[in-house]
């Protein structure tokens, strides 16, 4: 059996790591085993089992929270349910029934905070900015790398971020961009072109990163011209 068939098809953070990196020259000379895959998936399991645990104990928190609770209070645990969402996206295996469950009890957090604005304009314009911002932001973790890239535990470090997004699908790399103000944006670029110098033109892997490097270059050309 190839190294390839041996990974997950929902993997977790570390798990997704080795696989960018195998078979991928934009790493360099990167030798990935069965034993590394066995072991990064032993760690993506540890972790599912650590945010199960946490997860219990804040949806008993929720649970027991005071229909008349503080603001802060609600506040406090309407972003743990958020970071619960952000976490519970990269994780391993098939989370959807986890991040619906999420959704839910942040639905019951937000009738609260409106049901206290009540007809206060200013206060109904900030959880309704705040609405849409959440769901803008769900929508981004539905992409693994991205996902990979917000967290705060991220394998994606600065030795090793560009190679990772240039093994992204252009669709991906064009959300993921956005992330970046304009300088970084053009330094990606700038150094994109200089890592594909010299590598094998043919190999799969350095061809998708050419697609992607162009998408890159599309989305600078935008403010390249509103700078001129």
């Amino acid at each position: 059996m190839s190294i390839d068939a041996l990974f997950s098809a929902s993997a977790g953070r570390a798990e997704r790591m080795l696989r960018r990196q195998y078979d991928n020259p934009l790493f360099g000379d990167i030798e990935v085993s069965s034993f590394d895959i066995q072991q990064a998936r032993q760690r993506d399991t540890e972790e599912v089992e650590a945010f199960v645990n946490e997860f219990r104990e804040l949806v008993q928190q929720v649970a027991e929270m005071a229909p008349n609770a503080e603001a802060d209070v609600v506040l406090k645990h309407k972003e743990a349910l958020d970071k619960a969402y952000e976490t519970s996206a990269g994780l391993a295996g098939e989370q959807a029934e986890m991040q619906e469950m999420i959704k839910r009890l942040l639905a019951l957090m937000m009738q609260s905070m409106w049901k206290a604005v009540g007809n206060d304009a200013q206060g109904i314009s900030k959880l309704e900015k705040e609405e849409q911002a959440r769901e803008a932001h769900f929508a981004l973790l539905a992409y693994p790398f991205i996902t990979d890239l917000l967290s705060p535990d991220s394998p994606i470090n600065e030795q090793v971020l560009l190679p990772s997004l240039l093994s992204e699908p252009p669709e991906v790399v064009s959300l993921a961009v956005q992330l970046f103000d304009p300088q970084q944006q053009k330094l990606l670029f700038m150094q994109g072109r200089e890592l594909l110098q010299g590598l094998d033109s043919s190999h799969h892997r350095v061809k998708q990163a050419q697609q992607s490097l162009q998408e890159i270059a599309g989305l600078l050309q935008p403010a390249n011209q509103q700078a001129d």
